[in-house]
């Protein structure tokens, strides 16, 4: 495995990519470039190449791996409860574990034309008691997860690693991007119990609701500024 200096970010967007190259040990050196805005993906390959090119001279580094960030209207959360009797032995993290493998595969056998980005651990409930975090050497009967499963769309997971492929980058994470931006974005509000975020891009737009701030739900809906703008063309008689 190459020893590199740099870790790689793509926020890539419906009108634009953004980019950012980020020094390991020293997280003020970091070094940004965005594309121009765009009204569809056709050259797509041509933009990131430009940015991976100005990320290299910047960094003099070689890049052939990176994480991606991105939204899209084809992504859902699914909230989803499991639970798991241990008969008075105390709670270990092989039945944490076990419980979120038998989540994830109950969620992605219900929604299988997606894969499972991030997986969130609302709460824990030891017999019948709830708790923000699993507490050490509990004894219980009966343990409960709460979970919060964010989920994209195979389709454009497989677009997005294609598109990257071309250019000989492989994909070591993938993120959503509202989710990251919020959960950065409500440190600034810690004193406010509940809390929305809405995030209007070009063709969808999330709506992540938090409860003391814990994530409570994330919703996305296939209109965007693009559609609002249309409109307003349309109902103005003006060019776009």
């Amino acid at each position: 495995m190459e020893n590199k200096n740099f870790q790689v970010h793509f926020d890539c967007g419906s009108s634009k990519i953004r980019a950012a190259a980020f020094d390991k040990h020293n997280i003020e050196k970091s070094f940004y470039h965005e594309s121009n805005f765009f009204n569809n993906h056709e050259n797509i390959v041509t933009e990131i190449q430009k940015i991976i090119s100005a990320l290299e001279e910047d960094t003099k580094e070689y890049i052939n791996d990176i994480n991606l960030i991105i939204d899209s209207h084809q992504m859902l959360s699914v909230g989803i409860s499991v639970s798991k009797k241990i008969d008075g032995s105390k709670v270990e993290k092989k039945d944490i574990q076990f419980l979120i493998q038998d989540a994830k595969k109950q969620v992605l056998r219900n929604y299988s034309i997606y894969n499972i980005i991030h997986i969130i651990i609302k709460s824990y409930k030891i017999d019948n008691i709830e708790y923000k975090s699993l507490p050490d050497n509990k004894n219980c009967n009966l343990i409960s997860l709460d979970i919060i499963f964010i989920c994209l769309s195979k389709k454009v997971i497989e677009y997005f690693k294609k598109q990257f492929f071309k250019l000989d980058i492989s994909i070591n994470q993938i993120s959503c991007s509202s989710y990251a931006k919020s959960t950065n974005y409500k440190e600034n509000f810690s004193n406010i119990e509940n809390l929305s975020f809405i995030d209007i891009g070009l063709n969808k737009t999330s709506i992540l609701c938090y409860n003391k701030n814990e994530i409570i739900s994330l919703d996305v809906l296939p209109i965007g500024g693009n559609h609002i703008t249309k409109d307003i063309s349309k109902i103005l008689k003006l060019n776009l």
